[in-house]
């Protein structure tokens, strides 16, 4: 009799992963919402608890502001005056820091599980192992953004020109302020251009695709939230979370599918 409360504990639990079960085979769909859900949940709430020392993240941030000027690679500053000169321009890059990062990335999963699915678990699976190399990399080694590294010059634009404080608030326990080695917002902008070269072949839509890199490479330095070096950086994680996948299933004897030849249709 003392066992039956978890027999039906655990019977309940089987059917309730059976129903789950069924309905993802139904609705492959709402599988895919789950698991990037669970990836944002996790990523998200790993960053708010990863923060790391802010002397460190300090230091570590001084020590690439002498590196890049010793590449001759520190011309954030340049780039971010430039565009401070119109209030309108760096208003629309503040906004566009906070919005595009989510509503492009999430369109371009969206468009490849409907237009690309034969590649979509490669881009998938390469996108998540590339946020699991980044977070590992917040942890080992903070950096400060530009706008928060004292003796630079900085502005932090969010907060002085659109009033946005990113350091308070509600949501401000799930936001690292020291995870700007590598910048994720340049390193998903570089997978969508580089997929979006690979699976489509009208030009024009090509053209836009290779833009927005450079579009939000502007955003990122000229808001003042990334070092050059963070998108380099954001670029060699993508590179890595593809090429691990490419690996892994390759040894399982997977082929990488894409579409049948690239396609002149979005």
């Amino acid at each position: 009799m003392s066992n039956q409360p978890a027999k039906s504990a655990l019977s309940g639990l089987s059917e309730a992963r059976h129903r789950f079960a069924e309905l993802f085979r139904a609705y492959p769909g709402l599988r895919e919402i789950g698991i990037f859900l669970a990836a944002l949940l996790v990523y998200q709430g790993s960053r708010g608890f990863v923060v790391g020392d802010t002397s460190t993240a300090l230091d570590n941030a001084a020590g690439v502001v002498e590196w890049e000027k010793s590449a001759g690679l520190f011309f954030e500053l340049t780039i971010q005056r430039w565009a401070l000169e119109n209030l309108e321009l760096i208003e629309a890059l503040n906004y566009f820091y906070l919005s595009a990062h989510w509503i492009v990335t999430t369109g371009f999963f969206v468009w490849l599980w409907y237009q690309r699915r034969s590649v979509y678990p490669y881009v998938r699976n390469a996108f998540l192992a590339a946020n699991a190399i980044a977070l590992a990399v917040f942890v080992l080694y903070p950096v400060a953004p530009p706008r928060l590294t004292p003796g630079t010059g900085f502005v932090d634009t969010l907060h002085r020109v659109s009033d946005v404080d990113l350091h308070s608030g509600m949501l401000s326990g799930w936001f690292n302020p020291y995870a700007a080695v590598p910048s994720m917002h340049f390193g998903y902008s570089i997978m969508i251009a580089l997929v979006a070269m690979w699976l489509i072949r009208a030009w024009p839509l090509r053209f836009l695709a290779l833009a927005y890199p450079a579009v939000v490479f502007l955003t990122i330095v000229g808001t003042g939230n990334h070092f050059v070096i963070d998108a380099v950086a954001g670029t060699l994680v993508i590179g890595a979370g593809f090429a691990v996948i490419a690996v892994w299933m390759r040894l399982r004897g997977q082929p990488i599918r894409a579409a049948s030849g690239a396609s002149s249709l979005p």
